[in-house]
């Protein structure tokens, strides 16, 4: 007799093929990163916690970390806080603003992010290199290229919360759309706010292309260092990896707690 549940096995199958290939490089480098060598053997050899003990010691990886902790936040605050308001708006002013602030989400999955690096340096390097700061060059571009998540993260929280019926009830009792703003909006999207510039931040500080392209020999950033100490010393930068993915993992923990906080439980 056939078992019932036969027909689950291929996608179950799928499933776990696809979670071993998803996990497998991430657990290979953190193999790398708590081993001695790794060059003699199918495994790796002499568990270890010099790799990432030395990261705290190394001043360079210090800097690194600094200044991408420092301009990754910075694009995330100009983006949260330009493209929330533009989010906002399009949805209480009118539907078409928000159809053109949907499609222009849309540019950045569209451009790579080299042609953006080498058009920057192009125009604000190759013309206006003299007057501009690199630095806010880099934080504009990033802050462009952080809205689709700001106005994403946005649209759903609203979608969820209905806000349709609200901002109809709030005009038909003739309250202005600045008080139903400040009054009851703003108050409930905190935690998509919260979560939006968190995605922003993380997404900010793991770029490596443009950050290579614009600022090599100008500011180190994390990404750039990664991709630099590969050719060095193979084990700290997989020690590097592993404690970016940590911080990274644990700040989508956090995201996932501040955007279903307020979800309403379901029967």
């Amino acid at each position: 007799m056939k078992s019932a549940n036969r027909p689950w096995r291929l996608p179950a199958f799928a499933f776990w093929a696809a979670a071993l290939l998803v996990l497998l490089p991430p657990l290979a480098v953190a193999a790398y990163a708590f081993s001695e060598r790794w060059d003699q053997s199918l495994l790796p050899q002499d568990a270890t916690l010099h790799w990432l003990a030395g990261l705290a010691a190394d001043a360079r990886v210090r800097s690194a970390a600094w200044n991408s902790v420092w301009i990754s936040g910075a694009a995330a605050a100009l983006a949260v806080v330009l493209g929330g308001a533009a989010s906002l708006a399009g949805h209480l002013a009118s539907p078409r603003l928000k159809a053109f602030l949907d499609a222009l989400a849309l540019l950045p999955y569209a451009i790579p992010p080299v042609v953006v690096a080498i058009g920057a340096l192009d125009l604000f390097v190759g013309r206006w290199g003299d007057v501009l700061d690199l630095r806010l060059v880099y934080v504009g571009l990033l802050a462009a290229l952080l809205f689709p998540l700001v106005h994403q993260t946005l649209s759903a929280a609203l979608q969820q919360l209905d806000a349709g019926p609200l901002i109809d009830a709030s005009r038909t009792l003739g309250a202005p759309d600045s008080l139903l703003l400040k009054r009851v909006l703003l108050p409930l999207l905190l935690p998509a706010f919260a979560a939006a510039g968190l995605l922003a931040w993380t997404t900010a500080a793991m770029e490596f292309a443009i950050a290579n392209l614009l600022l090599a020999g100008s500011l180190e950033l994390l990404q750039p260092l990664i991709n630099g100490l590969r050719g060095a010393n193979g084990h700290l930068a997989a020690a590097l990896i592993v404690v970016s993915l940590v911080i990274t993992t644990g700040l989508g923990l956090v995201v996932h707690l501040l955007t279903s906080w307020r979800t309403p439980a379901r029967s």
